[in-house]
């Protein structure tokens, strides 16, 4: 078997992309402390703990794999999958709608239904793939050592009828939260006033827009491959597209607010 483009998918992919996040959440520490006192706490404060639990749910498929057989590969996909969906999520989309709006427009009220939404269904996700992943398989070796996975979309599942409320939750969140993110970014790019001071934040708003939207539709697109295509497991195509994101978030964060800043 050839192991090349399995030891890519899995393990080195994940990691930069992880690392592409973690990079964006120290950046974010770096600038908040000046750019807060015009767009507020929240904004970057979703920001910054979004990228951080991105980072870790990227990061953590290298160790969901290697620490063996069933139920190794589902307690930890358990955990990642309620970090993207239950923190992730939710923390980008309130800072990032914080940002396009003004943070004296995001009320309390909806943070908490926000965050509310998402960790209901990252509980119920949990719940349902604890019968959905269907035990563990082998899915490459490296140097004699045995990486498993959940046999979620495998043919000998026995559960695999359950793959589609899956599917619908991961739909729901992140996926719907990010399209819904990029587009609303676009709307206020073209909306927001030409005269005001900050005059650099539609750019800001549409690389942000791209960031989210690359994200979002790559993860669409891997679930439909998988559901609709029966060609499972091409995590890699929302790897790229979440190293893509963070190409495109690091452009809007190297643009100052306004053109005549130096910060």
């Amino acid at each position: 078997m050839n192991i090349f483009w399995p030891v890519i998918e899995n393990l080195i992919m994940p990691v930069i992309a992880g690392v592409t996040y973690f990079f964006l959440a120290r950046y974010i520490a770096y600038i908040a402390p000046l750019r807060k006192l015009v767009t507020g706490n929240i904004t970057y404060k979703g920001a910054y703990w979004g990228f951080i639990f991105f980072g870790i749910f990227l990061m953590t498929r290298p160790l969901q794999i290697s620490l063996g057989p069933h139920p190794a590969p589902l307690i930890v996909n358990n955990i990642r999958e309620f970090i993207m969906i239950g923190l992730f999520a939710p923390a980008v989309f309130v800072g990032l709608t914080s940002f396009a709006l003004g943070f004296e427009k995001v009320r309390k009220s909806t943070v908490l239904l926000v965050f509310g939404l998402g960790l209901a269904l990252a509980v119920y996700f949990a719940v349902i793939n604890i019968r959905a992943s269907g035990g563990s398989m082998e899915i490459f070796r490296l140097r004699g050592y045995a990486f498993h996975d959940g046999k979620w979309f495998h043919p000998t599942n026995p559960n695999a009828r359950l793959m589609p409320i899956l599917f619908i939750i991961r739909v729901t969140d992140p996926v719907l939260m990010m399209i819904i993110l990029g587009v609303f970014c676009f709307w206020r790019a073209v909306v927001f006033p030409r005269n005001s001071v900050y005059d650099n934040m539609p750019k800001k708003l549409v690389f942000q827009g791209l960031a989210v939207l690359s994200f979002g539709l790559s993860m669409l697109f891997t679930g439909f491959v998988a559901v609709i295509w029966n060609i499972p497991n091409q995590w890699w195509i929302y790897y790229l597209g979440a190293i893509l994101a963070g190409i495109f978030e690091a452009i809007a964060l190297s643009f100052p607010l306004h053109k005549e800043q130096k910060i």
